[in-house]
């Protein structure tokens, strides 16, 4: 009994040291990923210096879904950032990176709505308009409806193509932007409407109409404040500025 005690104490030792490494790594990793997600500040170089961290959760043997969904999130932050600043040469190289990222993950946790979403915009980014594209986007919308931080991204990506998508993807768009502001968010359709989504205002803002009348005012002083002056369902508008 007693050698029986140490061995299994030895083996808990040992798996401790194999294993623990790894979760620290991966922890790590998945707080990076949380931080983007929220669009916390974070110093220059920081995500580009969990890229060996990246790089091992998606060599791990073993499927773990989070570490990975943290794995595509830094690698499409780098793809952000390589875009942002212009360098060619990082864009195609880390675009193909998370490609690769995004398909082991997807192996690892098929019912993943921003690892569909997240395929889509990259099968556009990568081969231009195609039938996948709406196929991934669609599994998006199915397995993850109402995912607050998906759809922020789902919505711009959904409307810049509005006019290419079918009818089933362009109501779901639609609907995903009314229940969006219903939710209390303002930033995330302010920026879309005022973005992809201003040259489909006449097709938004009725939707509006069943948002919650306090949400639905917040966005219309929101964006009377930015020199939008638009009619937002069952809000009085203010009388419009001599200089506009």
């Amino acid at each position: 009994m007693r050698l029986l005690t140490l061995l299994f104490g030895l083996a808990s030792i040992a798996w401790g040291v194999a294993v623990l490494p790894t979760l620290w790594r991966q922890s790590s990793l998945e707080q990076l990923a949380l931080s983007i997600v929220d669009r916390s500040a974070y110093r220059p170089g920081a995500v580009a210096s969990m890229t060996p961290d990246v790089e091992a959760a998606e060599q791990d043997p073993y499927c773990r879904p989070e570490a990975l969904r943290g794995a595509a999130v830094v690698r499409l932050r780098l793809v952000e950032d390589a875009m942002g600043a212009g360098e060619r040469q990082a864009i195609d190289a880390d675009l193909s990176a998370l490609q690769t990222t995004i398909r082991s993950s997807l192996s690892c946790s098929p019912a993943d709505p921003f690892l569909w979403m997240t395929l889509s915009w990259l099968e556009g980014a990568r081969q231009g308009f195609n039938e996948d594209q709406l196929r991934y986007l669609r599994l998006s919308y199915s397995l993850g409806p109402n995912e607050g931080w998906v759809a922020a991204r789902r919505n711009r990506l959904a409307l810049s193509m509005f006019e290419r998508l079918p009818p089933d993807l362009a109501e779901a768009a639609l609907s995903e932007f009314a229940r969006m502001l219903d939710s209390g968010f303002y930033e995330d359709p302010i920026a879309i409407f005022t973005g992809p989504g201003w040259r489909l205002r006449d097709q938004l803002l009725p939707r509006l109409k069943d948002v919650a009348e306090r949400y639905r005012d917040a966005f219309y002083k929101a964006l009377y404040q930015r020199g939008y002056d638009i009619e937002v369902p069952g809000i009085a508008r203010r009388d419009p500025r001599p200089w506009y």
